[in-house]
């Protein structure tokens, strides 16, 4: 393909190009001839005597007089654009751009104009470098431009991208300067077509004098940076705009040699090592660049579905164009001196010309804001049971080995929902629901499976100090606050639970991935064994590892559910997460984002989420399947999926439940076997159910119901069973960071 770039300039008066003008004017030629000299010239006059009233005698006779006895046909400059094959007649350099540089005026002064006619600019990147460098060219803001892009036209570049459909797979380089050329023959270009590295930068930069200023608008990271060390080194301005929100990025290294580059924001990067970055390494620096906070909310919801739903970052003619007027307004103002700032700053229309704030009416019930136990609730609680003291008292460091097991029992999200209280002699457990509120825990339901484990941990530590415990379930049904009342005997005739202790000091939750292998069948068998125990609670498995997949891809669907409700979601990100270490320390509950085996770029991708309007548009365009694949891949990564039913919905079978759960999670750690928690969609499930869809919409019921005849096509339930609890079984590495619990004085009420 032709990459012509310059046209040829003739001036009939030199023999040599009247002879090439002659023969592309022969009619054979196939050139395409444009004169309109006599319209200039009439356009030309008028402007140099804009304070008369020229009638077109006047102006015919002072046409005469500028030709003084050329002829039209030689005055001026004949241009002839090679890729395109068409030869236009114009005014000369000086008359052309006295004429079309007119109605700059007195926005540039004439004085402007001509400083601005001797800077040179440098463009990296032309998406938005493209409307930056006709915009500069229109308005005749420099005297040399250097365009660098190494890429070649896209059919998906037309969405923002001055091109026509003929210039497919042509340099956007070339179809830059073209057009530049086809509005200003006079305008000098240069090239770099290869784009820019580390071995053409130093002459992109001052090559032909020293470059005035650098606009960079380019997608890769290390040219990003290298650019900006060497704006540094060379004290050249550098302009950006990101064309999301109208940001513009200005870093004055001319006047301030001695800043970071991007503002402080990346620390120093050593450049070499850039392009061996995986894309998840690229993000966690190119975000902090951009200013996560600051990306506007269908950004942030793009960046979540590039590679599922779009391949690519989303950009639009509308904010490229803007994007590309506004940096050349900033590059004019820079180069004549007007704005000595560095900084980011914000075209935002959405904030410029906002919608009325619409009043919403908030709900006052005291139910949804539960505060948390006091001692004093608690004290007045008990007394409500009127306990006999008991025969049997255990020492307080018993009391106190007791407590420490408790408290290690697992809990939904880590919310760790409970006060322990010794009255009299008995253990009284209560559900602080200022912890445990939330869209997944209808009912209690959840919080009462880690009562279950909790009350299972008290057993097996109790059993190691020689005693036994008997335990009441919801002693006050009108107060379902008090879960149980635990009362302790001695016995001779204790079952040896000791060997769990160890079991239960290392229980915990691992969601590292392993390699799908088959487990022994004896270890299942052990599993069944534990569980009988816990007669009517059952264990099914499933190991068939189709069936694994299709379970996995619902369970994954229901996290995404969760993730898209704004309950979910707010309880996701405002009461679960912890992204710091000092959250971590400071709570002691929640989950950490250290223990949820995902990457930085993931981690990135959570921030992004944390965002409830990035999560109603990801909802509202059909996305959001990237949220499916840490459970994909961790269903995929594993050797079987445990389910434990109960026999009937209530309360008690889900205590009891918890129990055989924590029992059987005790015997997997025991044998070496991983165990993570992938229950989210049974609580889903459980509130539609038997809550007959409380705070779900018809869309999120309807999606549920189809999940839920999915799940029984995998896992058919018989006499009355109900799915309380799944988790996947395999071998995996240890992980590096566990969850903390909350110290024991802030459980234990005295």
């Amino acid at each position: 393909m032709d990459k012509t770039i310059s046209p040829e300039i003739m001036r009939l008066s030199n023999p040599a190009d009247r002879e090439k003008y002659m023969n592309y004017k022969n009619a054979d030629s196939g050139v395409l001839v444009f004169d309109t000299i006599h319209s200039q010239l009439r356009e030309l006059l008028k402007t140099r005597n804009p304070e008369k009233s020229l009638d077109e005698a006047t102006i015919e006779r002072l046409m005469q007089t500028h030709l003084a006895g050329q002829s039209a046909e030689e005055y001026g400059v004949w241009v002839f654009y090679p890729w395109t094959k068409r030869m236009v007649h114009i005014l000369d350099e000086e008359e052309f751009v006295f004429l079309r540089t007119n109605r700059n005026c007195y926005k540039i002064t004439p004085e402007e104009q001509k400083i601005l006619a001797l800077k040179k600019i440098g463009i990296i990147g032309l998406s938005v470098g493209q409307s930056v460098a006709l915009t500069l060219a229109m308005e005749r803001g420099f005297g040399e431009l250097r365009l660098a892009d190494f890429d070649t036209l896209d059919l998906s570049n037309l969405n923002r991208l001055r091109a026509g459909l003929h210039q497919i797979g042509l340099s956007k380089t070339i179809i830059c300067a073209r057009e530049i050329a086809e509005t200003d023959p006079f305008l000098k270009v240069k090239l770099f077509n290869e784009g820019i590295d580390e071995n053409n930068i130093d002459a992109f930069f001052n090559e032909g004098g020293m470059l005035d200023l650098l606009i960079e608008e380019c997608d890769g990271l290390d040219i990003k940076i290298l650019s900006r060390y060497k704006a540094k080194h060379y004290r050249v301005p550098v302009l950006m705009d990101t064309s999301d929100r109208g940001m513009l990025d200005i870093e004055r290294f001319d006047l301030e040699p001695d800043r970071d580059i991007i503002h402080g924001l990346v620390g120093e990067i050593d450049v070499s090592k850039l392009k061996d970055l995986n894309m998840e390494e690229r993000i966690e620096i190119l975000l902090p660049m951009v200013g996560l906070n600051s990306l506007s909310e269908r950004v942030k919801a793009s960046m979540i579905e590039v590679s599922n739903s779009i391949s690519s970052w989303p950009q639009l003619a509308s904010a490229v164009v803007m994007g590309g007027g506004a940096t050349a307004e900033m590059s004019r103002k820079i180069l004549l001196g007007q704005c000595t700032v560095s900084g980011r700053f914000y075209i935002d229309l959405d904030e410029i010309i906002s919608e009325p704030i619409q009043n919403v009416t908030q709900n006052n019930d005291a139910n949804l804001f539960e505060k948390e136990l006091s001692l004093d609730t608690i004290k007045s609680l008990s007394k409500q049971l009127n306990l006999n003291p008991s025969k049997f008292q255990l020492r307080e460091s018993e009391q106190q080995l007791i407590a420490e097991a408790a408290i290690m029992a697992p809990s939904g999200g880590n919310t760790q929902p409970w006060k322990l209280y010794f009255e009299k002699g008995h253990l009284i457990l209560f559900h602080d629901i200022y912890f445990s509120h939330s869209l997944l825990d209808f009912n209690n339901i959840g919080s009462y499976i880690g009562f279950g484990a909790m009350i299972e941990n008290i057993n097996i530590q109790t059993n190691a100090l020689g005693y036994q415990t008997q335990i009441k379930l919801f002693p006050l049904k009108k107060q379902p606050k008090i879960v149980a009342v635990i009362s302790f005997t001695s016995s001779n005739s204790v079952p040896d639970l000791s060997g769990l202790i160890h079991g239960m000091k290392i229980r915990y939750t691992n969601r590292n991935y392993g390699v799908r292998e088959q487990l022994p069948v004896q270890f299942f068998e052990d599993l069944q064994m534990v569980v009988k125990h816990f007669d009517p609670i059952k264990l099914h498995f499933i190991t068939d590892p189709d069936k694994m997949d299709l379970m996995g891809d619902i369970l994954a669907s229901g996290e995404k559910l969760v993730l898209m409700h704004p309950e979910g979601h707010d309880d996701i990100f405002n009461k679960e997460l912890r992204f710091t270490k000092e959250e971590v320390l400071r709570t002691r509950d929640g989950l950490d984002v250290g223990t949820l085996n995902i990457t930085k770029g993931e981690i990135l991708a959570l921030k992004i989420a944390s965002s409830r309007k990035t999560i109603e548009w990801i909802d509202k365009i059909g996305g959001g399947e990237a949220f499916k694949k840490m459970t994909k891949k961790a269903v995929a990564s594993s050797s079987a999926l445990g389910i434990i039913t109960i026999p009937g919905y209530n309360a008690e079978h889900y205590v009891n439940g918890g129990s055989a759960m924590e029992r059987v999670w005790i015997e997997c750690n025991k044998q070496g076997i991983s165990f993570q928690p992938v229950s989210q969609l049974l609580f889903l499930f459980a509130r539609l159910n038997h809550g007959k869809g409380e705070g779900y919409n018809e869309d999120y019921i309807l999606k549920l119901k189809e999940l839920s005849i999915r799940f029984k096509q995998v896992l058919p339930l018989i006499n009355g069973e109900e799915a309380i609890f799944i988790f996947r079984l395999g071998h995996a590495k240890e992980m590096a960071i566990k969850s903390l619990r909350r110290p024991l004085d802030k459980i234990l009420m005295k």
